[in-house]
């Protein structure tokens, strides 16, 4: 009896192992591309935001977000033009040769974050997403009526509520449901989720939740908010967002004023190097602004940056320095923050030596900021 059943256990040892379940190779096959994905953003915001802008609207490069520029530009022909380190309009070089499989990368990144995802007529697809994914945090009707409301700091987005139609546009939303949102439960779904799926789950919060018109802003929400939302200066949904806009009532911020007030007041919150993580940062339970964030480069210009300062932000320790500040020095504490941390490509073309450069990266994996 022994034997047979030593005899049956390594009959057992020999037999072969079992291949991976699909859904498991499904799952890290996501994963690697969610990492690419994030990878591939780095190595855009390190080679091409300067002139495209990190949202991919920049003044000094193609709108990638345009309708004519996704119906013209290939696959093929964005590969070419950013590998042979094209010029721009007056001939000058503006960006470096790259590894081939860096420049795939960069254009997958463009094609898939910055061209937009088309609307699908299926709202069925958005409908289970937001089932699986979603509800657990939103609510079964996006107004955060669920467990997560009491128990996450910040408690999840109300999509029912006025201000989302002030603040989100559909661009926005895709960013958030790729990459995440920063000190919050939302995490990046690149991972779990094909371009094609997130565009179909913002799309059904949209129609569902937000009641946005996307085909054209409504005029309530146009007069609500003529170019900036009433919390803390984002573009308005539906407004073309200008990276390099100037400040209100014609004022020039003055960089070494600015720098100064900033050094003085600032950072013991939002940290010498801009990164949110001064002294005080440690004590508060929304921690201050990263200027040198992604989701800051993409949203945060001048108007923007005047605006948090002399209004303050609500629902964080972020006051209104109007009351303390004139709106000069408003402005030149904006210019500085703008040029140092948000936009540092402004301040080397503008010949400030002090801002923080990107560090072009040897490997967009290990592509980061460079303080």
């Amino acid at each position: 009896m022994r034997n047979a059943i030593v005899i049956a256990m390594l009959g057992l040892l020999c037999l072969p192992v079992a291949a991976p379940a699909a859904d498991e190779l499904h799952r890290d096959e996501q994963l690697l591309s969610g990492a690419q994905a994030l990878a591939a953003r780095d190595a855009y915001l390190a080679h091409c935001a300067a002139c495209h802008g990190e949202t991919g609207g920049g003044s000094a490069g193609t709108d990638f977000g345009s309708p004519e520029a996704v119906a013209r530009l290939t696959r093929e022909a964005m590969i070419g033009a950013a590998g042979n380190g094209h010029a721009d309009a007056a001939g000058a070089p503006r960006t470096p040769h790259l590894e081939a499989r860096i420049v795939a990368g960069i254009v997958d990144y463009v094609r898939d974050a910055l061209m937009l995802p088309a609307p699908l007529a299926d709202a069925s697809v958005g409908r289970r997403i937001y089932a699986r994914s979603c509800s657990v945090c939103h609510g079964e009707r996006g107004d955060a009526a669920s467990w997560a409301k009491n128990s996450l700091n910040p408690p999840p987005f109300d999509f029912t509520a006025d201000r989302a139609r002030r603040e989100l546009d559909r661009q926005r939303m895709v960013r958030s449901v790729t990459y995440g949102v920063r000190d919050t439960a939302m995490m990046p779904f690149a991972t779990q989720l094909s371009r094609e799926e997130i565009g179909a789950v913002v799309d059904y919060v949209r129609a569902n939740f937000v009641g946005a018109d996307d085909a054209a802003a409504t005029a309530e929400h146009m007069a609500a908010a003529p170019g900036a939302h009433g919390d803390h200066g984002h573009a308005a949904a539906g407004a073309a967002f200008d990276p390099e806009a100037a400040f209100p009532a014609a004022l020039i911020g003055d960089y070494a004023g600015g720098k100064t007030l900033f050094e003085n007041n600032c950072v013991e919150c939002h940290g010498r190097t801009g990164d949110g993580k001064g002294r005080r940062a440690y004590f508060m339970r929304q921690k201050p602004e990263d200027f040198t964030s992604p989701e800051a480069r993409a949203e945060f210009n001048r108007p923007h940056l005047f605006e948090a300062v002399s209004k303050g932000v609500l629902r964080t320790e972020m006051s209104a320095w109007s009351k303390v500040l004139d709106e000069q020095q408003i402005a030149d504490v904006a210019e500085y923050v703008f040029r140092t941390f948000t936009r540092p490509a402004a301040a080397e073309s503008s010949g400030v030596t002090q801002a923080p450069t990107w560090q072009a990266p040897a490997d967009a994996g290990d592509a980061k900021k460079k303080p």
